[in-house]
């Protein structure tokens, strides 16, 4: 019994808290477990498991008040150690409090554990690897005083004993003085398991004044097996087949064929873990190199060689051969950089076996959780191939599944896998590394150099874009690695819409102008024309990436991916072929459809592509003076329906041929950007950014150095909290009041001068959005669920809010705030809302709250004023004004100013004393006929055309 108590406290000193359980885990972290089969054999014993989480957190050390509650959790079970408790502090530092003491107090109560000579247990401290080594030596029957693990100098007994038997192997940098880890405490068990027991010759029990001193031979020797089962396969007793009779170790060879041992425990597999190989190569190794390497003295003439499991061509291991494991004469092809050469020497036979193991590369296309064993699908990258090098592998289908801990793979990750030909199925799957870069150079079939760094082609490596050949210099790229640090996966570099970029004309420094340079239309819908610092004539009429140096000048590449429908040219603006009628591009597909509620464009008869809600859309449009408007949309869900057949027309009559040069996702059939040139097309729908002008945020008119004159708002651009300069003179057609401090504002289609200066702006378009205004804003039961409108929530009228919906608060300053979530609206009776419900699916898609500031109506000026409603009216000399929800005798301020423009020119200001409820006053004011005004009270206005 003391030498089961002793192993238990040597393995449950570096373990923490656990629940018993069998069989082997697949714990969340199994990747950075360095010595799997050790973790996976002591687990599956029962002996340790992970945490609640579903890690085994490999690395943590562990401490003594842990240990000492699964010491009861081993002896007494998880149940009845889960009732102990102190009625007494055990110890100084152990309080009745402390979570451990039951369990403290009851090992020390047994003499399990003892605490420190001053008093103290010290529940948190650490075990080192000298202490764990002596109590696992002790667990096997080693005498301490008899083998000199006392004094001042036991450590070094203690190591020569334990390496002697081998409880440190397959930790070749252990240090004694260290702190023990979970992972290197089960190292250490699962190596005592398989060691051999040891016994001393008859021992005597002696008095020596009072104390009973025992006396044993003087040597250790073997514990025969006797009855007891040999599981391990070895002379004489080991510990595991004297206390965990079940566990069976059995010899074998895993799927790669390689020499492996096999655990079970109570008949259930634990698993297959292969031996190391004695000699290890990542590329064609000469078999000459093989016989000197394994240290050989006899050649062996028909070693046996294995691809990926599957039996090979055999080869000769002899003396200075020069012939390599993979050549033309055998296995051809089969080895090359990359490729894992693992070589196992059986000395005893003479016997060499080869195994050959590919590395390939592909990604999660999908996961799944909800199942008794989760797993991923990988779609390989790479082409797997048969042990011929040439008949591929289909790696598809239930061959594609890998079981493992999902948690540690999201979809589209890169991935390195194995994949047994013998087993027929993908044996490991592992995240893999990546650096980013640009590319400085590349030789074809052999290495890149990235960063300044030169990396060599792994065997197996694959490219996103189809060919090693696209790949272009000074472009960016992420490369991928195998377990060697050889190239496997290369990328282009994930770019967003804001490096992509139209290219409409191009000139060389061969022309008039003598430089080189491009007209770009921009993901934003800006053109630019800028310098660049080479000829890319050849790039006109496609998408590139760009890159602008310090001096301002342009560097581009053509994205890849790149596809068009026709044989499209940019229009020159002549009399053949005007951009007035035809745009700026021309000989486009005459059968273009593409509608904002399906993710489907059919781009040119039996081509059919699909926009999603990342897709970047860029529609140009031209008028009849040939001026060319661009807007840009992003997500299928918000951009406009074209089509080159009028559905308003009754036949529909073709209109214009559109033309549409855009990027998919790798090989996918997924549009990631687009360039359309849909003028004289049917056009409808589509959901440009909304900006929000914070009223209250208005400064005055300002006039900068160049004399511009703007009002500079808090803003929203879609769904970027930013300012707006507003230009206090806008183009005719614009909506937005410049100036304008009392109402907020919501415009769509904003266009902005070279000086970024807002100069127009359209209202929201009902096709697009119903807008929604009033006062009252409820939270109501439901997680995406709002009331708005009325004096109580219940009063209220019940909409449903987008989960992506952008929405904002606005503080009496004028300072917007952005809503994450629908749940952090508070109800407030008194606060202003504007609303735009998407006409597609009826959900709220944008929210502007306008906060109140002690009882007074936000943007109400200082008196204070809360109105329901105003209108009025124009005649002879006199306005008419009506103000709805009124007090008896409360002042109301009315303004009429003069809308001029787009900014607000105050003409007068009268007061009108309130009656109960409705107000109805004149004010003398001399108004011009065609002429609009604007007459304001506290947060209502009323636009009065005269």
């Amino acid at each position: 019994m003391k030498k089961f108590l002793s192993l238990v406290l040597a393995l449950v000193m570096t373990m923490s808290l656990v629940t018993v359980s069998a069989g082997a885990k697949d714990f969340s972290d199994d990747g950075s477990i360095t010595y799997k089969e050790a973790v996976d054999v002591i687990s599956g014993i029962g002996v340790v498991d992970g945490y609640s989480g579903g890690d085994f957190k490999p690395t943590e050390v562990l401490t003594r008040g842990a240990a000492a509650k699964i010491i009861c959790n081993l002896i007494l079970g998880p149940t009845t150690a889960s009732y102990l408790s102190a009625d007494t502090a055990p110890f100084k530092d152990v309080p009745v409090t402390n979570v451990f003491a039951g369990y403290i107090t009851y090992c020390s109560q047994q003499g399990i554990i003892n605490g420190y000579a001053d008093g103290t247990f010290r529940p948190t401290a650490t075990l080192s690897g000298n202490a764990f080594m002596k109590m696992l030596l002790g667990a096997l029957g080693y005498d301490s005083a008899i083998e000199g693990y006392t004094g001042a100098n036991w450590t070094v007994a203690v190591i020569k004993q334990a390496a002697g038997i081998g409880l440190d192997d397959g930790n070749d940098e252990f240090v004694g003085s260290k702190a023990v880890t979970r992972e290197e405490a089960a190292l250490y068990a699962f190596n005592m398991l398989q060691a051999t027991m040891v016994e001393y010759d008859a021992k005597t029990s002696v008095d020596i004044n009072g104390a009973t001193v025992t006396i044993a031979g003087d040597k250790a020797k073997e514990v025969a097996q006797g009855s007891y089962d040999n599981n391990m396969h070895k002379p004489n007793l080991q510990f595991a087949e004297r206390y965990f009779d079940k566990l069976d170790k059995t010899e074998t060879t895993d799927d790669f064929a390689r020499p492996a041992t096999k655990w079970t425990f109570k008949g259930d597999k634990i698993g297959t873990y292969a031996d190391a190989a004695d000699v290890t190569y990542t590329s064609n190794v000469k078999l000459g190199d093989i016989y000197s390497d394994l240290d050989m003295s006899e050649k062996d003439k028909n070693a046996e060689v294995y691809y990926n499991g599957v039996e090979a061509d055999d080869v000769a291991v002899s003396k200075g051969n020069t012939v390599k494991v993979s050549s033309s004469s055998a296995n051809n092809k089969l080895v090359a950089d990359g490729s894992t050469v693992e070589v196992f020497y059986d000395e005893d036979n003479n016997d060499v076996t080869i195994c050959i193991i590919d590395t390939y590369v592909g990604t999660i296309s999908s996961k799944e959780e909800k199942v008794s064993d989760p797993y991923v699908v990988v779609n390989s990258e790479s082409l797997v191939t048969e042990k011929d090098a040439s008949t591929s592998v289909s790696i598809s289908g239930s061959k594609a599944r890998f079981e493992t801990n999902t948690d540690n793979f999201e979809e589209d990750d890169v991935v390195l896998f194995t994949y047994s030909q013998s087993a027929d199925e993908i044996k490991s799957v592992v995240k893999a590394e990546s650096v980013e870069g640009t590319l400085d150079k590349y030789t074809l079939g052999k290495n890149l150099t990235l960063a300044d760094t030169e990396y060599k082609y792994s065997k197996n490596i694959a490219f996103s874009f189809g060919s090693e050949t696209s790949m272009t210099t000074k472009s960016d790229y992420v490369i991928y690695l195998d377990t060697n640090g050889m190239v496997i996966y290369v990328d282009e570099q994930e770019f967003d819409a804001s490096q992509y970029a139209y290219v409409l004309y191009t000139q060389s420094s061969n022309s008039r102008f003598g430089k080189d340079q491009v007209q770009l239309v921009m993901s934003d819908g800006s053109v630019k024309t800028v310098d660049t610092d080479d000829d890319y004539t050849s790039l006109e009429g496609t998408i590139v990436y760009y890159r602008a140096d310090d001096k301002g000048e342009y560097a581009l590449r053509q994205a890849a991916n790149v596809h068009k429908n026709g044989s499209i040219v940019t229009t020159e603006d002549d009399r053949t072929y005007p951009i007035s009628t035809n745009g700026v591009l021309r000989n486009g597909a005459t059968d273009f459809d593409m509608k904002n509620t399906r993710a489907a464009i059919t781009t040119k008869t039996g081509t059919t592509v699909y926009g999603n809600s990342e897709t970047v859309f860029v529609v140009a449009e031209s008028d009849a003076r040939g001026k060319t408007d661009y807007s840009v949309y992003k997500g299928i869900k918000n951009a406009p329906t074209i089509m080159s057949d009028d559905p308003t027309t009754s036949p529909t009559v073709e209109t214009k041929a559109v033309e549409m040069v855009y990027t998919t996702s790798g090989s996918s059939d997924v549009v990631t950007f687009a360039f359309i040139d849909a003028t004289g097309a049917y056009v409808t729908n589509g959901k440009r950014d909304v900006v929000f002008l914070a009223a209250e945020s208005a400064t005055k008119m300002i006039t900068d150095g160049d004399n511009n004159q703007y009002y500079l708002y808090n803003a929203v651009v879609d769904d970027e909290i930013t300012t707006v300069k507003v230009k206090a003179a806008q183009d005719a057609g614009s909506v937005v009041l410049a100036g304008n401090d009392t109402v907020n504002q919501v415009v769509t289609n904003a266009d902005y001068n070279n000086k970024g200066l807002l100069t127009s702006a359209d209202a929201i378009s009902t096709s697009d959005y119903t807008t929604l205004t009033g006062t009252g804003v409820w939270k109501l039961s439901g997680s995406y669920s709002i009331g708005l409108g009325g004096t109580t929530a219940s009063a209220s009228v019940r909409y449903t809010v987008a989960s992506d919906a952008k929405m904002y608060y606005i503080d009496t300053d004028g300072v917007i705030t952005k809503i994450d979530d629908v749940k952090n609206i508070s109800s407030d009776s008194t606060a202003t809302y504007i609303g735009l419900l998407d006409v597609t699916d009826g959900d709220i898609a944008y929210l502007f709250i306008q906060e109140v500031d002690n009882g007074k109506q936000e943007g109400a000026g200082s008196s204070g004023v809360v109105l329901s409603g105003i209108s009025a009216s124009y005649s002879s000399g006199t306005v008419t004004v009506t103000l709805t929800g009124t007090n008896a005798g409360q002042v109301y301020p009315v303004t009429i100013s003069l809308v001029n423009g787009g900014t607000l020119v105050k003409l007068t200001t009268a007061n009108v004393t309130g009656a109960a409820t409705t107000t109805t006053a004149t004010i003398s004011a001399a108004l011009s006929v065609g002429s609009t005004y604007m007459v304001t009270c506290g947060d209502q206005s009323f636009v009065l055309g005269v």
